[in-house]
């Protein structure tokens, strides 16, 4: 009985196709009798072989069933990467019997020759050339592929093996070769349950005869004319238009080069051709068809065509498998492989590869353990590389034990293992167990390659280390990769992500070769240093030497533009951006509006906006930004609704954007116009929208909005709790903002730097001494109070609170300081009055090498106020460091020069200044108007605006206040009127007290009080009390009662208002209600502050009361006051007793007013300095009395010295027995 045998070959995933074995075993089982064909041999190593013997009887091989109706072949299977070969149509080859004589061929006749070429052992023989005929040397390949070259080499004719290297010697043994990869035997019979079986599924090839007729010679030759594949494929539709059967391989030779071109609409159209000549079935064209819609990231037409298979088999499944990993699609990946295993199909090596690769991502981790299990307990035996790809697959998923675990217990490892599981510890940071096992690796012999390197390096930059890095980098030079393009390249960013951009520099300019991305890390790593000139020159650089920049290095140039804020490098870089042609690429575009927006240009960042052909979301949130930036909200709203119209979906970006520009309009409305937005595209819970809403609806004064906001949000995360905390403590809701801080921890939220900067920003309400220091607390237990921003706000938020010694010791205990530490420090000194010891810790911060800037000077200025001579000093330091020139230093030199009574310094300060601003001039104009030098400040003014500045409120404030100390009515009514009509100013308080000031000093008291009851506003406590102290000078009992009426309502307790009123009552001589004044301060407790006067002699203050005895040289300063009165007495001046408000006689009066605490400081100030030439510097914390005032010009003529007297209000300069005031004041 003849049998036909059908003998599947399946391709093996190798460099070279499958072969047949000489030990190889074919069965075919029948109701009578089994047939077993035991051993192939060569008879003609060039051309064929045939059955050496064969044997009947009834044993059948291991693995294979007796219901089987089919051959059973097993072939070698070789290193076969990434499926390379796997799209070749499988030949059936059949075994005939009849007698003793059996035929093998592919599908052959029985007239056909026993003999069979050796192409036949090819999964598609038609694709390669066989030169074993006519080779002329050994070097010579034995086959070639039409397609691909690809070259392959018979190693040795008694024990068939290939090798994908060319053989260097021949010898009797047989062909010695080098450098040959993945040479196998072939495996026996012995090895076949551990090969993959036929699905039993027989796809026989077409007889000789009919290939003649289906594929005509000149279909074949019209393609090889064809050199395009568009061509190609017009030619292929043309054919199939005149009736004629194409051939398989001509489909899979098109589609193999749509594949290499990633040729979709050739692919699409070849797709029809096969579809019409029903050929979509046939597995093989069906996975090249798969292969070139995955390749081209059409998936979706990858599915359609896998789905419409009625047939699949293994390859078909794996590559759709392979396809959605490669995109990232892991569910589909994991899909398919659960529905190839429903269909009984068995996963093969390709199989587990590419579905591991799909698990290998941080949520793939159960996916992976459960294909891992299918490994296990399936029956596959995995070899080096499915077990690396475990590796792989578990640390990429953040399993490192899991990883280890599979590493440790490999048998085999080769390079590709080492390289994943130093891959995996250094993406998930661990560098120090990467670095060790990088020194292992090398240990156990394996010498490392490139991605050994770029994996290790990566581990360094994510810890920072450079000493780690430089050991890579000496071991890279040892082996030889230093210079490699990608090692070097790695090295230039790793050095500069660690800070060392010099080592960088080295490293780029010892290689030896250069590419583009070479190029652009070193010039990104300049551009992360701030080195913006020379990143550019870099950019010039590369050009120069023929290199191309491409996206990623303008992208680098504009960040470095930004760094260096010059907008003529972003104009320079766009112009050679544009000649290249990448002006128009969508990243490229962004870029430049960002950085055109950044460098202040938001009119070329719309040029560039309204140029680019294609916008994603990501440049429209760069325009809204942009506009944000620039306070635009009209335009940016419109764009966030214009990019909707566009069809674009705003992000949670593009709302943080536009939130931004609503904050600084300070529009509510508008603000929760676009929250409106963000709750209809479900981005209102998302956090960092939920934050820019809080954040923004505090800046607008809603504080029950952002309420609402945080409590609707799903979730929370620390920054929306700092938000939510920072925005209610500066508010003022201190309660509710430490309640909100102690919640978060409730709820195991764990508070950062920042809530601690939120929370201590409200430092400045009341009763903070105390919350201040539960908050230092925890921030202590926390681990935070060496935090330098945060030690930083603790220091202001205790001086904030009054507690300046628990400030100093919290920066007593800081270890690192910044300049912004000392300036709190100096600031906190300087607004408690502890004027030596700011400058003292000014010196000290110095010699700890800390260089003090603007804020520095700023803050030990005006903690210098009371001592000229520290003045001074610090005017020196300023000018030594360079920075006296800086407006801000300029203008608080001035004021602290006028504030100290040295007019003339400040004026020389002015004078030498470059760039004066508004604030400048102001500052000026007020220091002469507080030196009584009103019609000079007057003058200023007028300068000031006619070198084109416009004065703002303060400035009118100083000029208000000139006129008044100067009784220059008329002008100050102008000025007035001037600020008003003129520059739209509307008056304040302050400038409504300075007219009543001015009224009432030159007594236009009905004037003033007309002022004072006509204020647009509700008169304050100050305005009363100036036209109170008005009626008290000129003696209006009846106005001054009204005043002090309205006084007492608003303060009942201002002594001042009592004081006045009593004097207006003395003056009068109502002594009985003089007594009911001072009665009811006693019955309120209300008590006058003593007059005090202070005088700095040697760096030290001497402080004085009104009859004081308390100093120990009182006996000197009364002898001196002694001689002093004598002398003015001779000079013609006569104390003025009605200031004296107690009924005493004229001598008690008298002897009163001699020990008046300003008469004492001078008589000190006399008697320390007898010779010196420098005025006399007193200070006063009341105004000064009109008895002290003559008695000080009489003192200043008769002893020759300038005194400079400072009250309440103003400075008094008495020279040669006159004042500077022009006795006005």
């Amino acid at each position: 009985m003849d049998s036909t045998f059908y003998l599947l070959f399946k391709p093996a995933p190798a460099p070279a196709p499958a072969l047949a074995t000489t030990s190889t075993a074919l069965i075919h089982s029948s109701q009578n009798h089994v047939t077993t064909l035991t051993s192939f041999t060569f008879r003609n190593f060039k051309h064929a072989f045939h059955v050496q013997r064969l044997f009947l009887g009834t044993t059948l091989l291991t693995g294979c069933q007796s219901q089987h109706s089919h051959v059973c072949f097993a072939s070698i299977y070789d290193n076969f990467t990434g499926g390379k070969y796997d799209n070749y149509p499988l030949p059936s080859v059949s075994v005939q019997s009849s007698g003793h004589k059996i035929h093998v061929g592919y599908d052959v006749d029985e007239a056909d020759s026993i003999e069979c070429l050796w192409e036949k052992y090819f999964a598609d023989p038609s694709q390669w050339w066989d030169n074993t005929i006519t080779k002329r040397n050994y070097r010579a390949p034995d086959f070639k592929h039409k397609v691909t070259g690809e070259a392959l080499w018979i190693f040795n004719p008694s024990t068939p093996q290939w090798v994908k290297a060319m053989p260097i010697e021949v010898t009797r043994a047989g062909r010695k070769c080098f450098g040959a990869s993945a040479v196998r035997s072939l495996c026996g019979p012995s090895q076949f349950n551990r090969l993959p079986k036929s699905n039993g599924k027989v796809y026989p090839r077409p007889s000789s005869t009919e290939r003649r007729r289906a594929a005509p010679v000149d279909v074949g030759k019209h393609l090889q004319k064809a050199s395009a594949t568009r061509e190609k494929v017009a030619i292929l539709k043309k054919n199939l238009q005149q009736g004629i059967t194409i051939d398989t391989n001509i489909y899979l030779d098109i589609l193999q080069r749509c594949f290499r071109q990633k040729d979709l609409v050739s692919a699409k159209q070849v797709h029809n051709c096969i579809k019409n000549s029903g050929m979509e079935q046939n597995p093989y064209v069906a996975n090249y068809l798969l292969k070139v819609y995955i390749r081209c990231a059409r998936l979706q037409d990858a599915r359609e065509v896998f789905d419409k298979l009625a047939e699949k088999n293994v390859f078909n499944w794996t590559t759709m498998i392979g396809g959605y990993a490669e995109h990232d699609r892991a569910r589909d990946a994991l899909e398919v492989y659960d529905q190839m295993r429903q269909a009984g199909e068995q996963p093969n090596e390709i199989t587990y590869l590419s579905i591991l690769k799909a698990c290998a991502s941080p949520g793939g981790l159960q996916w992976g353990k459960g294909i891992h299990a299918h490994i296990k307990h399936g029956g596959f035996q995995p070899d080096v590389r499915v077990e690396t790809a475990l590796v792989n697959m578990y640390a990429k998923s953040g399993s490192l034990d899991d990883a280890r675990l599979v590493f440790d217990n490999m048998v085999e490892r080769n390079i590709i293992t080492w390289n994943a599981m130093i891959s995996g510890l250094a993406q998930q940071g661990c560098g120090q167990e990467a670095f060790s096992l990088f020194l292992q690796m090398q240990k156990e012999g394996f010498v490392p390659n490139p991605v050994t390197y770029l994996s290790i390096l990566n581990s360094n930059a994510s810890t920072g280390a450079l000493e780690w890095v430089r050991e890579v980098h000496t071991n890279a030079i040892k082996t030889g990769f230093a210079h490699e393009l990608r090692v070097g390249s790695a090295l230039i960013h790793m050095y500069a992500k660690c800070g060392s951009i010099d080592d960088a520099r080295l490293v780029f300019y010892r290689m030896n070769e250069r590419n583009v991305v070479t190029w652009n890390v070193m010039i990104g790593g300049l551009a992360q240093h701030g080195l913006g000139q020379e990143a550019f020159s870099l950019f010039l650089r590369m050009q120069k030497e023929g290199f191309v920049p491409d996206a990623t290095t303008y992208l680098s140039i504009l960040s470095a533009s930004a760094c260096a804020g010059a907008l003529n490098w972003v104009k320079e870089v766009h112009i050679h951006a544009v000649k290249s042609r990448l002006a128009s690429d969508l990243r490229v575009g962004n870029a430049l509006v960002h950085m055109y927006a950044k460098s202040g240009s938001i009119d070329d960042a719309r040029v560039v906006f309204d140029e680019m052909e294609d916008r994603d979301v990501v440049t429209f949130n760069a325009m809204i930004g942009g506009f944000a930036q620039h306070g635009c909200g009209q335009n940016a709203f419109s764009l966030f609704l214009q990019m909707q119209r566009e069809g674009l979906v705003p992000d949670a970006t593009t709302y943080v954007s536009i939130l931004n520009v609503s904050t600084s309009t300070g529009s509510l409305e508008w603000v929760k116009e676009v929250h409106r937005h963000a709750v209809k595209a479900c981005l209102a819970s998302d956090l960092r929208v939920g934050s820019a809403l809080i954040h923004m609806y505090f800046k607008s004064g809603s504080i029950d909005d952002a309420r609402l906001v945080f409590n609707q949000m799903v979730n929370h995360d620390t920054i929306i709790w700092t938000v939510m905390i920072a925005g209610l403590a500066q508010h003022g809701y201190v309660q509710e903002a430490l309640s909100f801080f102690l919640q978060m921890q409730r709820e195991g939220f764990k508070p950062n730097s920042t809530t601690y900067l939120g929370i201590l920003s409200a430092s400045e309400s009341e009763g903070a001494s105390k919350w201040v220091k539960e908050v230092h607390s925890h921030a202590v237990r926390a681990g935070l109070d060496i935090d330098l921003r945060v030690g930083n706000a603790l220091i202001h938020s205790y001086v904030k609170s009054g507690s300046i010694d628990d400030a100093q010791l919290v920066f007593n205990k800081m270890v690192g300081r910044s300049v912004t530490t000392w300036n709190s420090m100096i600031s906190g000194f300087a607004q408690h009055g502890c004027a030596q010891k700011a400058f003292l810790l000014f010196l000290q911060m110095q010699k700890e090498g800390c260089v003090p800037n603007v804020f520095t000077y700023v803050s030990l200025l005006s903690a210098s106020v009371a001592d000229f001579e520290w003045v001074r000093e610090v005017h020196r330091h300023a000018i030594k460091a360079g920075i006296a020139s800086d407006l801000r230093v300029g203008s608080a030199l001035i004021h602290t020069y006028a504030k100290s009574g040295s007019i003339d310094d400040a004026r020389i300060v002015f004078n030498t200044m470059n760039e004066r601003n508004v604030i400048s001039w102001t500052v000026m104009i007020g220091g002469l108007a507080q030196h009584g030098r009103g019609h000079e400040a007057l003058q200023l003014f007028e300068k000031m605006r006619a070198n084109g500045v416009k004065p703002n409120g303060y400035s009118f404030v100083a000029v208000l206040s000139a006129c008044s100390h100067a009784g220059l009515v008329d002008e100050g009514r102008r000025q007035f009127l001037s600020m008003t009509q003129d520059y739209g100013i509307e008056p304040t308080m302050e400038h409504y007290t300075c007219m009543v000031d001015l009224l009432g000093r030159a007594g236009h008291l009905d004037e003033a009080k007309h002022f004072v009851l006509n204020m647009p506003v509700e008169p304050s406590l100050v305005p009363w009390g100036a036209f109170l102290s008005a009626c008290r000078s000129y003696g209006n009992l009846e106005m001054g009662v009204l005043a002090a009426k309205e006084c007492l309502k608003l303060d009942p307790k201002d002594a001042r208002t009592y004081v006045l009123l009593s004097n207006i009552y003395a003056a009068a001589g109502m002594w009985d209600q003089v007594s009911l004044v001072r009665s009811m301060m006693e019955g309120r407790g209300i008590h006058k502050d003593p007059g005090r006067s202070w005088i700095v002699i040697d760096n030290e203050v001497h402080y004085f009361i009104a009859g004081d005895t308390s100093h120990p040289e009182t006996k000197e300063i009364y002898a001196v006051l002694k001689r002093l009165s004598e002398k003015l007495k001779a000079e013609g001046y006569v104390p003025d007793t009605r200031l004296v408000l107690r009924n005493f006689d004229e001598d008690a009066k008298e002897l009163a007013l001699c020990s008046h605490s300003e008469k004492l400081a001078i008589a000190y100030g006399l008697m320390r300095s007898p010779h010196s030439g420098k005025p006399i510097r007193v200070y006063k914390n009341l105004r000064v009395c009109s008895d002290c005032h003559t008695a000080t010009k009489f003192i200043s003529k008769v002893a020759g010295r300038e005194i400079v007297a400072k009250d309440a209000y103003r400075f008094h300069h008495f020279k040669d027995g006159v004042c500077s005031c022009g006795d006005y004041w």
